[in-house]
């Protein structure tokens, strides 16, 4: 194992472990405190404790949460890898801008722990606000934030090395990220992982299209073609839902959710490379989903958020005809004010479908 530090360096101050469980309980008692510095304060209390487990909770994006148990020597060790892979040296500024209730935001925390580096906190919200910090060597994002973050590019460039999680990075976005003169990585991984297991390069000429695995990280695949995980410092190989194009064992293009299928006509169809398409051509944040049809057994749905558009749903369907095959084309397209979404900021299928069913 790497080393590690027994203590946390937050906000420029280093705190010994038995100071931190005093200043954190601190924070918890003082009614000034925001309810999502609270968290995190909550959240480093049960990182400290003899416990050598954190119940997580798993994020609800493709079906009911599920409670796990996770080892901390395994977020430990997964910490230490992220913290070799990205060069991360003690005393550098990690800024946490994530929710904690998820793994990702729990882990900005354990990378924290392990590698000796600098806690720096701001509100988790869609637009985090991070201008007050003049440098930030590593940092944690989902796509949402970096989408809006894109209206102040001078406040990211602050960001050395960005990765982004959580949900899928449109091409759209991957466009404006790739000229970025920072680091720019997409990450995949879950909470049973401990985080990710596997990182893209999105900015630069060394721009990659396949994921490649983290250190201690293999892959195969089932009868599905989904995605099977095998790390060493997982107690279990991991079966997923993600529908990947495989090269090695440490190689894979990823596809899409296996649950969120569609079959149209007996035709199975991916919606995440359909969003994709629909997304590229339109400029449109937007969803793609199935919905009962007695002919097909489910049709092509296009939602797509307003945000100010005059783009009638006629003009959308004559525009995708030239972009999409006829069998992935949508039947229907609704307009919505806002796709509903998780405190992850991922878009919510399953409340969509329920909305529309």
């Amino acid at each position: 194992m790497h080393k590690t530090y027994n203590g946390l360096l937050l906000n420029n101050k280093i705190y010994p472990i038995d100071d931190l469980k005093y200043l954190c309980e601190g924070f918890l008692d003082d009614q000034s405190v925001s309810q999502w510095e609270k968290k995190v304060y909550k959240f480093i209390l049960e990182w400290i404790d003899e416990k050598d487990y954190i119940i997580q909770m798993s994020s609800g994006t493709t079906g009911k949460q599920k409670k796990l148990q996770l080892s901390k020597e395994s977020m430990m060790h997964s910490a230490q890898n992220t913290c070799d892979y990205f060069n991360l040296k003690f005393g550098q500024n990690a800024l946490l801008c994530l929710p904690i209730d998820y793994i990702a935001g729990k882990m900005m925390i354990v990378r924290a722990f392990a590698g000796g580096l600098n806690l720096l906190l701001s509100e988790p919200t869609s637009m985090p606000d991070f201008g007050s910090f003049k440098n930030v060597d590593f940092c944690a994002m989902v796509p949402l934030q970096v989408y809006n973050s894109l209206n102040s590019v001078e406040t990211l460039r602050r960001i050395k090395k960005l990765i982004i999680g959580g949900a899928e990075i449109r091409n759209e976005l991957e466009v404006l990220l790739r000229d970025l003169p920072i680091e720019v990585y997409a990450t995949y991984g879950m909470a049973e992982a401990c985080s990710h297991v596997a990182i893209r390069r999105l900015s630069g000429t060394e721009y990659e299209r396949y994921y490649h695995a983290m250190p201690e990280v293999k892959f195969k695949v089932d009868d599905r073609n989904c995605l099977i995980i095998e790390a060493k410092y997982l107690k279990d190989k991991i079966i997923t839902n993600d529908v990947v194009d495989l090269v090695n064992s440490k190689k894979f293009r990823w596809i899409g959710r296996y649950d969120n299928l569609i079959n149209s006509g007996g035709i199975k169809i991916v919606p995440e490379e359909v969003e994709a398409v629909i997304s590229k051509s339109t400029g449109m944040d937007c969803a793609v989903i199935g919905l009962p049809d007695t002919k097909l057994g489910q049709k092509v749905v296009l939602i797509l958020e307003k945000g100010g558009s005059e783009v009638t749903k006629e003009e959308i369907k004559t525009m995708l005809k030239n972009e999409l095959p006829k069998h992935l084309q949508p039947r229907e397209v609704i307009y919505v004010d806002e796709l509903p979404r998780n405190h992850a900021f991922k878009v919510d299928r399953h409340k969509l479908i329920k909305q529309f069913e």
